[in-house]
């Protein structure tokens, strides 16, 4: 069993590039709010197979911290992001993985 003191139960971390042009708004609270598709391929080791891995995730960030580092943010950055999940309910019922951004590094 693994033992911390750092809560890692829901920890994402993924580096991919910015897919699609971010979208902006603000809640009724006043919180800004910036959300952008993050598309990620590797090659990754699975059972000494060597393995294409490929996902597009949504992100959302939150808050006046993290905003100010999406004012750079244009399709094709290339990003880390760590965070955690959880699952947003869209419009026509269906629910999607949402990474909730809580840290941001540009990768050049």
């Amino acid at each position: 069993m693994l033992k911390s003191n750092l809560k890692i139960d829901n920890r994402l971390s993924l580096i991919g590039r910015v897919a699609d042009y971010p979208k902006r708004s603000k809640s009724p609270s006043g919180i800004e709010h910036c959300c952008f598709n993050l598309e990620h391929r590797s090659e990754q080791l699975e059972a000494s197979f060597k393995r294409q891995a490929w996902c597009k995730i949504t992100v959302q960030v939150s808050g006046r911290q993290l905003i100010e580092k999406t004012q750079s943010i244009t399709v094709g950055s290339k990003l880390l992001v760590a965070g955690f999940i959880t699952s947003h309910k869209r419009s026509n019922g269906l629910t999607q993985i949402v990474l909730h951004a809580e840290q941001i590094e540009f990768i050049d």
